[in-house]
């Protein structure tokens, strides 16, 4: 996988505005929607690409009864995590080393692009969701990802394909979901007060192409 993070990346995390902010949002999103795409018990849930384990622990928090599941390429930052209530292995999403129908939900946020065949590791999520499992992606918005890396404000990646939202809907469909949701969100890569309800209000105004980040849900059949 290109782009693959390193211990740097979890220090980014913990100390830097930008980077925790960003950490926050996507998991406010993700457990937004396992709460209303899964709204019966929650068993198991995977988060692929978990890095160091944060989001993954702020979802376990939040679901104290649920299994909660890593699956991270980079031993480096898996060694960076520190929760013991929280279970993260070392694999490839493309080819994620558990059973068929294991999980109830599943996540990759600020995954996809860096993932060589994305169609390959949407089948694979799928196989190891249990039937109607829930897999919920966020990817940033192409061209305001350039911007930011453009002028600085996050570091050069390399990834592989990036995804406006039809194009990740149709992904998706292909591989097998139907697809309850898709969404824009972040209008700041900081945050603000209020900002839950500006982006409720640009939406409701059909103006979300302003927005940063998008977020796709998808449903085993």
């Amino acid at each position: 996988m290109i782009g693959a993070m390193k211990a740097k990346y979890h220090r980014e995390r913990e100390e830097n505005i930008a980077p925790k902010y960003r950490l926050k949002r996507r998991t406010y999103e993700v457990i937004r929607a396992i709460k209303k795409y899964h709204p019966d018990e929650i068993k198991s849930i995977l988060d692929i690409g978990t890095a160091d384990g944060l989001m993954l622990s702020a979802i376990k928090k939040e679901f104290p009864e649920t299994e909660c599941v890593g699956l991270e390429y980079s031993q480096e930052l898996i060694d960076t995590c520190q929760d013991k209530k929280i279970k993260v292995v070392q694999g490839d999403a493309q080819n994620p080393p558990f059973p068929d129908n294991s999980f109830d939900a599943a996540s990759a946020t600020a995954l996809i692009e860096h993932i060589s065949d994305p169609m390959k590791m949407l089948r694979a999520i799928r196989r190891v969701l249990k039937p109607g499992g829930i897999f919920i992606v966020t990817t940033p918005v192409p061209i305001f990802d350039d911007i930011a890396q453009l002028i600085g404000h996050i570091e050069k990646e390399i990834h592989q394909e990036t995804f406006y939202l039809k194009k990740l809907k149709r992904f998706f469909q292909e591989a097998g979901f139907e697809v309850p949701e898709t969404r824009k969100f972040m209008l700041s890569p900081i945050g603000f007060p209020k900002e839950l309800l500006i982006e409720d209000i640009i939406r409701f105004l059909k103006l979300d192409f302003i927005l940063l980040n998008q977020l796709i849900v998808g449903r085993k059949k």
